[in-house]
């Protein structure tokens, strides 16, 4: 129980010291955008997390513990999983920091695209998780590959996440190895962008307006767009309003 607190409180004071940073660079990248907005996701995906793990560590403090088998399995659920929310996120701020600091790089070591497909799509954290809207279409000419695994799943994961949260309908996953050139094709039927914000959609905490609604953090793509360009690779949006959304990566393997 105690544990729980501490940790709380060190998440909490790392996500302040880490505000003012994450503001700078935003508002650096675009004078436009709205200081609250940036300032409300922060204290949206932190401040929700937050009040249900304080909510459920209360309840377990006043039962000292003494719940029904059930109720207390899900009682620490919900804590691991408001954790994990906060941690996440703080991981994300983390990442962008040091991506817009010049400090990323990329630890290329011989990896199998199967195995890195299959983690993906296994992830009980994400939203897609054992979906069936999830299609997959895979096509190797050799499952190896030289890259850094960890940050081209990271620009995978982030991009199925935003074609499933933004789209009720089928949302397709296709991978080709050919020629020491991997190609991933994400394709959504959701949402889509609006023309006028296309040149806004890779800055850190930018929602497009139509898409307000739900939620997110406004960081996965360009978290996605730091992780490609530290791979050397490239990343082109297609959308059309109402309709979908496609993006396309190509990245070279360190082989080449």
């Amino acid at each position: 129980m105690h544990g729980f607190g501490e940790l709380q409180n060190k998440k909490t004071q790392k996500s302040q010291n880490q505000l003012h940073f994450s503001i700078k660079i935003s508002m650096e990248q675009s004078d436009s955008y709205n200081a609250k907005q940036i300032i409300s996701s922060l204290s949206h995906e932190l401040r929700t997390p937050l009040t249900i793990l304080s909510s459920n560590l209360q309840l377990l403090k006043d039962h000292q513990l003494k719940l029904e088998d059930e109720l207390r399995k899900e009682t620490f659920q919900l804590c691991e999983e408001a954790l994990h929310s906060v941690t996440h996120f703080l991981d994300d701020i983390h990442f962008l920091n040091i991506a817009n600091k010049g400090e990323l790089r990329k630890n290329s070591k011989k990896f199998s695209i199967n195995h890195m497909i299959n983690y993906i799509l296994n992830d009980h954290h994400t939203k897609f998780y054992h979906s069936p809207r999830i299609k997959t279409e895979i096509h190797l000419e050799d499952d190896s590959f030289l890259s850094d695994e960890l940050l081209l799943s990271k620009a995978i994961t982030n991009l199925l996440d935003n074609a499933y949260k933004f789209s009720g309908k089928e949302v397709w996953f296709k991978l080709t190895n050919a020629d020491q050139c991997l190609t991933i094709e994400i394709e959504d039927q959701g949402a889509g962008i609006p023309d006028g914000e296309m040149d806004m959609i890779f800055i850190p905490f930018y929602r497009c307006n139509n898409v307000k609604m739900l939620s997110g953090s406004g960081l996965g793509l360009s978290i996605t767009q730091q992780a490609i360009n530290c791979l050397n690779g490239e990343i082109k949006i297609e959308s059309t309003l109402t309709k979908g959304t496609k993006v396309k990566l190509k990245i070279l393997s360190d082989d080449y």
